[in-house]
């Protein structure tokens, strides 16, 4: 029996819908998810159950307050429904019923090594962002600050959950609690696994019907919005999932999905090797063109992988199909794109230089808009399937530099492209690190922590590896470039 969305529900999201969603920063999650309780998972369940429906309802109002009739696309629609769906199961989800004392222990403050509790640290502005570009926050209608339906007060004090652990036994009741929570949360994201690919249809649907060329920028601030939030809603859930799940896997690296040493030489390495393979199987090459890389071998940051690794992916992939469509598929020998990383006192910055003829200042714009390619013919779209967005094409959706740049953004770096017509093109893939620095050097004398086996299942589940029971490590003929799609959205 197929789900339908009900007048009440949609006046529930309506509502919700008013009020501001609350900023969630990198650090805070490694402070929260150092060693999580019983107690401080059920307070964290009980934040995303209030905070993931905001963003939720959010979606559901914009996709439907579409303009020129994109809002009526049936792959808009279908989106539109799922965000409702998942609104629903959230918000319907029986709570126990929790003794006074319980409560009471559920808000004291944690105590950490007799050190007193720990206060997680407040959230900065990102500076890759303007503000009010993708923060879903309404302005108050008057000057007391209840124009959305909460004060001012409410909204600056409702934070991050902060841990709750005194060192005494929680009653079942939580445990099974975060189970089914985890549970839900799960079904949710496997549900939009395939939002980013249907979201596509739904806009070559819309240029179809309305014999369109490009999307107008309006639609294009849509998609930007639409997306961050997405990596906002999934590194989320990702993380909750990890953490409650961080009892069956320990590696003292990782917080849930994230990683306090995430190794770039390693990382970039693998990049490189997973788009020197699709390049050759798409071209069909014997040797696809090789690929320089510069890099400390012991540089690391805090990071999430699976974020850094789609970044690279895609822009390797970009510079590898310039380069021999550019010299020609017979060439025996192609010039070498170079991979160069340098840390600075603030950011990590990876610089991708090929010689694949450049891009025309004219066109310089237009890379960075959805659905834009150079490719003659775009391949065929397909959101029926539940596993993955697609197995990883060469090149023809445009969405690789779009949703790499919002990753890049999300936690305060950027992509940009700077082109020499005729001669090359660079790639500059920034990470802020001036926030991270500081837990780095913190975690190095840290004991191990006990982490999820699912280490990167967050914004990009597409691709991660998959994991062998028996032994830890990635399956044979699993490698996570099969499934990489053009994935996602603080």
């Amino acid at each position: 029996m197929s789900w339908k969305k009900s007048e009440m529900l949609m006046d529930t999201i309506k509502h919700y819908s008013k009020f501001p969603a609350t900023g969630v920063s990198l650090r805070q999650m490694v402070q929260f998810g150092e060693r999580p309780s019983t107690g401080t998972l059920f307070r964290a369940s009980q934040f995303l159950s209030e905070e993931l429906p905001i963003r939720l309802a959010h979606r559901v109002q914009e996709l439907g307050d579409l303009p020129d009739g994109l809002n009526e696309m049936p792959s808009i629609k279908r989106v539109q429904e799922w965000y409702a769906q998942s609104f629903e199961e959230i918000t319907t989800l029986p709570r126990p019923s929790l003794s006074q004392e319980v409560k009471e222990r559920l808000l004291k403050p944690a105590k950490q090594n007799t050190r007193g509790s720990k206060i997680l640290s407040q959230t900065t502005h990102n500076p890759s962002i303007k503000r009010g570009q993708y923060k879903s926050q309404q302005e108050p209608s008057n000057g007391n600050g209840s124009g959305n339906g909460e004060s001012k007060k409410a909204v600056t004090s409702r934070r991050y959950f902060a841990a709750a652990d005194d060192g005494q036994d929680w009653p079942p009741e939580l445990n099974d609690y975060n189970r089914r929570f985890a549970d839900t949360l799960d079904k949710i994201k496997r549900r939009h696994d395939s939002v980013v690919t249907t979201i596509a249809q739904g806009i070559l649907e819309y240029k179809r019907k309305r014999q369109r060329m490009q999307i107008d920028h309006n639609i294009q601030a849509f998609l930007d919005r639409f997306y961050m939030s997405r990596i906002g809603i999934r590194m989320l859930i990702g993380q909750h999932i990890a953490l409650t799940d961080q009892k069956h896997n320990t590696d003292p690296n990782y917080v849930g999905i994230i990683c306090t040493k995430t190794n770039v030489r390693d990382l970039a390495q693998e990049a490189i090797e997973n788009a020197r393979f699709v390049c050759e199987d798409h071209y069909g090459l014997f040797d696809a063109p090789k690929i320089q890389l510069v890099c400390n071998p012991e540089l690391s940051f805090m990071y999430v992988p699976g974020h850094l690794s789609h970044m690279l992916f895609e822009t390797l992939k970009n510079s590898l199909r310039a380069v021999v469509e550019t010299h020609g598929q017979d060439k025996e020998e192609f010039p070498v794109t170079k991979v160069v990383v340098a840390e600075g006192k603030e950011d990590i910055t990876i610089k991708i230089s090929d010689e694949g003829g450049g891009i025309p200042r004219s066109a310089i714009p237009l890379v960075w808009t959805y659905m834009y390619t150079t490719v003659d013919q775009t391949p065929n779209l397909d959101p029926d399937f539940n596993k993955s967005d697609f197995k990883a094409p060469m090149a023809g959706f445009g969405y690789g530099l779009p949703i790499s740049r919002l990753y890049a953004r999300y936690f305060g770096g950027d992509l940009k492209l700077i082109s020499m017509e005729g001669q090359q093109t660079m790639q500059s893939l920034t990470m802020a690190t001036v926030a991270t620095k500081a837990m780095r050097l913190k975690n190095v004398r840290q004991e191990p922590r006990e982490v999820s086996e699912r280490r990167q299942v967050g914004d990009a589940e597409s691709m991660v590896n998959q994991i062998s029971p028996e032994s830890g490590t990635e399956a044979q003929g699993a490698r996570w470039w099969r499934n990489v799609g053009m994935e996602e959205g603080l």
